[in-house]
């Protein structure tokens, strides 16, 4: 047994061996408490550092940085508790290029993981200018964040391909070719990823906002590259292609500043001159007494004869308010007229038909 572990640690006997092992695992225990307690501190350490004063920005920079540190400093703990090793010359000279290949892949590892998650916490680090700047919505941070995570990917495999001694060159080129032939089969995507980002920077709606576009009407729930899902009144989820939208005309109701309600009422024939314009006048004040109404807006007015009724037309702007207030708020204006009409002795018309039989009218 003595004699394998010869070939391998270049030492005298066991004990010296145990010396070796005891102090490999003194150095990897160093770095291993280093690494924790970086971890429990690392938000304490950002704010003596960089003297922050927002919580979740040091929250974000130690989960940027704190884990991908703490973990490469273990492999690098691993690292040189390998290197104190006694080995032969002819293990040694295996094991350290190996180790050395593997410390720079890990770093490199580490240097990217570190890179994502702070591209990925990029909002926090912004907030307070996205406030400032409305243009950078969180829909258009995350679409950038994702090109950078990819991009950062990317970079990680290349230069790691390299350190293996693969041909990077010869790599990207047939990339390059692969690349071409996926951007033919791909123009849809292409088309709704290049309107998608039209979208964002244009800002025609946003999650939350009440639309109207393709024939389709409902809530915005979420937008990304390829298409935004809107929710209809009737709770069905519609997803449309960002292309779609891009080259349609788009309703944005929640950017209304008022809104518009026109009613019309049908009163009997038999109703008097006198009594229209006093329906109309009393309609015209109660909706002056309303705080939601604009008042400069109202138009009541004897509008037509119809067919079966003389016709008065009610008009007014409301101010922005949610769709389920909008229609309450409809509904109290036509109770109101309800008990306008009633007070006047006067009553709605409903769609009649007066026939007239000749031979009765010869009679």
């Amino acid at each position: 047994m003595f004699n394998i572990i010869n070939k391998m640690f270049d030492v005298e006997d066991w004990q010296q061996l145990l010396i070796f092992l005891a102090l490999s695992a003194v150095v990897y225990g160093v770095f291993h408490i280093v690494s924790v307690a970086l971890l429990k501190y690392a938000p304490r350490f950002f704010q003596f550092i960089l003297r922050l004063k927002n919580e979740n920005v040091e929250t974000a920079l130690a989960h940027s940085f704190a884990k991908p540190i703490a973990i490469f400093l273990r492999c690098t703990g691993i690292f040189f508790a390998v290197q104190i090793l006694p080995f032969t010359p002819s293990v040694n000279s295996v094991i350290s290029p190996v180790m050395s290949t593997v410390m720079r892949i890990i770093l490199i590892v580490s240097v990217s993981s570190a890179a994502q998650n702070f591209v990925v916490n990029i909002p926090v680090f912004f907030d307070n200018i996205s406030r400032k700047h409305p243009a950078l919505t969180p829909t258009l941070l995350s679409f950038f964040t994702k090109v950078m995570q990819a991009l950062i990917i990317a970079l990680t495999v290349v230069i790691i391909l390299k350190e293996l001694g693969y041909d990077v060159n010869g790599l990207i080129a047939g990339l390059g070719l692969s690349g071409l032939t996926f951007a033919l089969a791909a123009q849809d995507t292409a088309s709704n990823f290049v309107s998608g980002l039209v979208i964002l920077v244009d800002k025609p709606f946003g999650v939350g906002d009440w639309i109207s576009v393709a024939g389709m009407e409902g809530i915005v729930e979420e937008m990304n590259f390829r298409s935004c899902r809107i929710r209809t009144f009737d709770n069905a989820l519609i997803s449309v292609p960002n292309s779609k939208i891009s080259g349609d005309s788009v309703t944005n109701w929640t950017k209304m500043n008022l809104r518009k309600t026109n009613i019309t009422i049908g009163l009997l024939y038999s109703t008097s001159k006198q009594t229209m314009q006093t329906v109309c006048e009393q309609i015209r004040r109660r909706l002056k007494q309303m705080p939601e109404i604009k008042t400069d807006s109202i138009l009541v007015r004897f509008d037509k004869f119809s067919r079966s009724s003389l016709d008065i037309t009610v008009s007014y702007n409301s101010y922005p308010i949610p769709a389920a207030q909008h229609f309450a708020l409809k509904e109290k204006v036509q109770y109101i007229i309800m008990d306008i009409v009633a007070a006047n002795d006067t009553d709605f018309a409903f769609n009649s038909l007066t026939v007239y039989n000749a031979e009765t009218a010869e009679q």
